[in-house]
């Protein structure tokens, strides 16, 4: 489904989107933008962009704009990376035609830091620069004719609003761990992720089965 928005901005950009991906997720960029238009594609949003080639493919071609992001269900644009997609997109002679971009997750409005940074995917580019059929049409990732440069900004994925809500979730979800399990979880996944920041130690630490039935606080 394509879905256009038109508020503020005087640059077109297309938004793939995998998932739901809402309004308010792309608040900065359709302030920014117009038109602003969405294509929603109906896969699994956290699957490889790979298995979903034929998809992704249609949808470039429907494209309006010449800039295209993908975007990933519970990922968000803040002001500053808004900022420099918006540059990007309005230079007549850009100084690559593919960016890649970090993910960042978010857990209770604080980063995440799990294991080293890397450096991110392809999720903008300019349309008449994607090469389809990269590898005989079978490539791993989005690939683009030119230069590929990282953006300086992260997009930021959504985990849990709150620890209440991550408890929650495993509640419904998780397999219950021995007492022993719950502790060498907790430590395999501190070690493997180099966390020494409470923000994520404490996510390790919910992940792993511990303060599971606790209705309140953080």
């Amino acid at each position: 489904m394509r879905r256009p928005r038109t508020k503020g901005g005087v640059t077109a950009l297309t938004i793939l989107a995998l998932g739901n991906v809402r309004p308010d997720d792309v608040a900065a960029l359709g302030a920014r933008f117009a038109p602003l238009e969405q294509i929603d594609l109906p896969v699994p949003p956290r699957d490889a962009m790979a298995l979903h080639r034929a998809a992704i493919n249609r949808a470039i071609d429907a494209a309006a704009s010449n800039w295209i992001l993908i975007l990933r269900e519970r990922e968000v644009t803040d002001d500053s990376l808004a900022d420099e997609i918006l540059a990007v997109a309005a230079e007549e002679n850009a100084k690559a035609w593919g960016y890649r971009i970090r993910v960042v997750p978010l857990y209770a409005g604080r980063p995440l830091r799990l294991g080293s940074a890397n450096s991110g995917e392809v999720r903008l580019f300019h349309k008449r620069h994607y090469l389809r059929f990269a590898n005989k049409g079978e490539w791993d990732e989005i690939n683009v004719q030119g230069t590929v440069v990282r953006a300086q900004g992260p997009l930021h994925a959504i985990t849990f609003d709150s620890p209440m809500a991550h408890r929650g979730w495993l509640e419904r979800t998780a397999v219950p761990h021995s007492a022993l399990r719950r502790v060498l979880l907790f430590l395999h996944d501190a070690v493997a992720a180099r966390a020494f920041d409470t923000n994520t130690l404490h996510y390790l630490w919910i992940e792993a089965g511990f303060d599971q039935g606790r209705s309140r606080g953080a």
